[in-house]
């Protein structure tokens, strides 16, 4: 099972996660993923089981982008779930790396993910930041970076909880269709210049926009992330989805899951429910015993048994590394 994401440093950040069982040992390569800022920069992360009778005894890894030349950084980190149970032998692989890339042409990572054991359930996570180029590229400038610089770009103002939030009429059209409604018909919005939001938090909509920006948001809670994700559902703010639930995967551990899971099946959210399902099935004598788990409807605990019972289990970080590969 293959999942996919992206992250950025000083460029422009992507991740990629992939997912590899001992019950489906099969080469895992995820779908070009666009490299957000360089339109036409695609990436893919290659995860290839090495068997030996039958028998998988390690992983290789593999990085590629398509569109062009680009110097690539970041980690990675390899997770194994049923090594994560016990403590003393718990450790992550983490490598960090740096390849100059050629268009199209793969890149193996030197070192292979080995010591699997005859069961193991690996998240491996790819995270990395991109130079389109190389490093003979101008560094460019963020759409952030451009507002506040004059006021003229603010033509429209959000009211939301008695307090306002000044916007510009042509990118909340870009980013949401909803809002482009409003303002290129015979509307109150595009005659006032104003909006008014009384089913969401200030807090949220700022959220949300400063993350279409392009600005860092940080993502305390899943009450948190579950309301952006609500909110850009609402207004059909689509490029944010799908790193939002991967936001709620990553973090659905014992403490958090009684949220996430009861967002995922209120929503009919599968691959969330998937993810509780395997979490569930890890932390069962935890999560019946646990304050929030008592409190979910009971239609909602019956999916979640059935989940549990259904799923293997589950897994979480990833990283990797070849020109420069560094264990942790």
């Amino acid at each position: 099972m293959l999942i996919c994401c992206p992250k950025m440093a000083r460029l422009f950040t992507n991740s990629i996660i992939q997912l590899l069982s001992d019950e489906d040992c099969m080469d895992s390569f995820s779908s070009p993923r666009e490299v957000h800022g360089s339109p036409h920069l695609k990436w893919e992360f290659l995860a290839v089981p090495q068997m030996e009778k039958e028998e998988c005894v390690a992983i290789k890894t593999y990085i590629r982008v398509v569109g062009g030349p680009a110097t690539v950084t970041g980690t990675v980190v390899a997770v194994d779930s049923y090594a994560q149970r016990d403590e003393r032998w718990y450790r992550p692989k983490i490598r960090r790396f740096k390849f100059h890339l050629e268009n199209g042409k793969k890149h193996g990572f030197k070192r292979d993910i080995r010591g699997l054991g005859p069961r193991f359930d690996y998240t491996i996570t790819c995270n990395a930041t991109f130079l389109p180029g190389g490093t003979k590229t101008v560094d460019p400038t963020t759409i952030h970076e451009f507002i506040g610089l004059d006021s003229g770009f603010f033509d429209a103002t959000i009211k939301v909880e008695e307090r306002e939030i000044k916007v510009n009429r042509g990118f909340l059209s870009m980013i949401s269709p909803v809002f482009g409604a409003m303002f290129h018909h015979n509307t109150e919005e595009s005659k006032t210049g104003i909006i008014n939001i009384t089913d969401f938090t200030h807090k949220t909509v700022k959220n949300v926009l400063d993350y279409c920006y392009g600005v860092n948001t940080t993502h305390n809670t899943p009450a948190t992330v579950i309301d952006m994700i609500r909110f850009c559902d609402k207004y059909i703010i689509k490029p944010p989805m799908e790193k939002l639930h991967t936001w709620l995967k990553r973090n659905c551990t014992v403490k958090n899951f009684a949220a996430i899971a009861d967002y995922a099946w209120q929503n009919g959210d599968e691959s969330l429910q998937g993810k509780c399902g395997q979490v569930f099935n890890q932390n069962l004598e935890k999560l019946c015993g646990h304050p929030d788990f008592i409190q979910l409807g009971a239609t909602v605990v019956a999916a979640i048994f059935k989940a549990g019972a259904a799923a293997s289990t589950t897994r979480f970080q990833p990283s990797h590394s070849a020109d420069e590969d560094d264990d942790e």
